[in-house]
């Protein structure tokens, strides 16, 4: 008898989301749903030389769960464990990333031990909702954000309430009413995530003064402020913004990053940079045995190797073309019935659909064309979501990005309604 186990999930599990989306209802031809790296830029005979050297170079000790250390004395080789790695990851490739943080966001003082090394910067966030959230402190999000980040939020127990955000990013007024809302319900507000540059999945960007205020608002309240940068490097226009880890004098923020959209997300190599002791916090609600030595090998020579910025300059490249295409085509196409603005980076763009389309019709025949995108539900909820779409160009070959979005045109010209 095969017994269905359903009633012995614990409360987390049965409480948890779906594990995939629900599956399209046609076959998918032009897949605009997720925000991946474009499969022409991954760098893959600098990896498949840097993999083969760090073998011949560091042999076996580079498939082990840390580092050692040689010490020659007395005649002899004796090992020095790094048992920290166990818990903040590869020691170089800490060093490595505290090096060009510091060059690229103008940072000082950064050190390895200011880097915890993560499974891609989801788990960086988890770590972060699981080191500083109690059940019931209070937590802020944009209205419109990353779903997964939520989740952790949500299966941390927190109160989490949203900021309203526009077209330069999180509002501040909206900042400082939800903070007075916590205080006036007893709630202690422990956490704000927000995303400043490209915005998920808006693609907007918060300027320089917003910023600022911000974290003036943050040193008032004790306010731990989550700064999500793994879009902030796809900047092919416009004039760049310092980071909030970079403007930060207080110690409360804490940035987290990654390879997945700069290099390729197979890496599984994310990051989280602050205060060494915000650090240690991350480190102590850690559960697994860290990351891969020898990925974090490779990482470290690609960036000695002073590769990195100019694969991003390559890539940036690439998503320029592939953005002005997307555009390009949406004008054309979808008959003044779409409305947005044109980013100056990231993977996005974020579509409001005309009240004049049905829109639930509209998406079923784009989806029925093979269009397949992500609907503004997933990020803004059932109401709120409804006539918003997100369309991921980044990962489409550029040959189908303008015949993609003309059978997403075809399916919103045809769906007008009629008029009286």
């Amino acid at each position: 008898m095969t017994i269905d186990p359903k009633h012995l999930l614990s409360d987390l599990a049965q409480g948890g989301p779906a594990l995939f989306f629900p599956d399209p209802p046609a076959a998918v031809t032009f897949n605009f749903d997720q925000g991946i790296a474009a499969e022409e830029t991954f760098p893959i005979e600098d990896f498949k030389e840097l993999m083969g050297d760090v073998l011949d170079r560091d042999g076996g000790l580079a498939l082990e769960y840390i580092s050692f250390d040689y010490d020659k004395s007395n005649d002899q080789i004796v090992y020095l464990p790094s048992y920290i790695e166990l818990m903040l990851g590869h020691t170089g490739l800490r060093a490595e990333l505290a090096t060009w943080l510091g060059r690229t966001q103008g940072i000082g003082g950064l050190g390895a031990d200011n880097f915890i090394l993560t499974s891609g910067s989801v788990q960086a966030i988890a770590l972060a909702v699981n080191a500083f959230v109690n059940p019931g402190d209070g937590v802020l999000v944009e209205a419109a954000t990353f779903p997964y980040a939520m989740r952790f939020m949500q299966m941390r127990g927190a109160d989490i309430r949203t900021v309203d955000i526009d077209q330069d990013g999180l509002v501040i007024e909206s900042l400082e009413a939800r903070l007075e809302e916590f205080r006036r319900d007893g709630v202690k507000p422990k956490l704000l995530y927000v995303i400043p540059t490209f915005q998920l999945p808006t693609c907007v960007v918060m300027p320089e003064e917003r910023r600022r205020r911000l974290l003036e608002i943050a040193e008032k309240w004790e306010l731990i402020v989550l700064e999500d940068s793994i879009y902030a490097d796809l900047r092919y226009g416009g004039d760049p913004v310092p980071s909030l880890r970079s403007m930060d004098t207080s110690g409360l923020v804490i940035q987290s990053h990654g390879f997945s959209k700069v290099l390729a997300p197979a890496l599984r190599l994310g990051w989280m940079c602050a205060s060494e002791k915000m650090i240690h916090a991350l480190a102590s609600v850690r559960q697994d045995l860290g990351v891969s030595q020898w990925m974090c090998r490779m990482m470290a020579d690609y960036l000695a190797q002073n590769k990195l910025d100019p694969h991003i300059e390559r890539a940036n490249a690439v998503y320029r073309r592939k953005r002005d295409i997307a555009v390009q085509a949406v004008r054309e196409h979808c008959g003044g019935l779409v409305d947005f603005d044109v980013p100056y980076g990231g993977f996005y763009l974020w579509l409001r659909i005309d009240d004049s389309v049905d829109w639930d019709r509209a998406q079923h025949a784009a989806a029925m064309s093979g269009v397949f995108c992500r609907p503004g539900e997933k990020f803004l909820g059932r109401e709120a979501g409804q006539g918003y779409l997100r369309l991921a160009y980044s990962h489409a070959p550029d040959h189908e990005i303008e015949r993609g979005i003309k059978a997403l045109g075809d399916a919103i010209t045809s769906n007008v309604r009629a008029t009286a």
